[in-house]
């Protein structure tokens, strides 16, 4: 089994993906991927509960129909407004 790697934003070195998470007010999740030579922590998404049960939903649901595409595009579409609202 091969071990997955990111190119970090910050030193542009590769390192191996390991993901983390840290809990941020208001119910918010922050899960990053750490670099290993610098420390830089490269957001992967942002999760609160409405999305996290919508993922759940998603998860469970049948590939290749029409509500699991729209729960797709639903949780993108949460995840971007987080994203936007957590790092102004």
């Amino acid at each position: 089994m091969s071990e997955q790697t990111f190119l970090c934003n910050q030193c542009r070195k590769h390192t191996p993906l390991v993901r983390k998470f840290d809990n941020l007010s208001d119910d918010v999740e922050h899960h990053y991927a750490e670099c290993q030579s610098c420390g830089y922590r490269s957001t992967i998404f942002y999760v609160n509960p409405e999305i996290k049960a919508l993922m759940y939903k998603q998860k469970n649901t049948a590939f290749f129909t029409k509500k699991k595409e729209r729960l797709t595009n639903e949780i993108r579409r949460l995840m971007d407004e987080l994203r936007n609202k957590v790092e102004l």
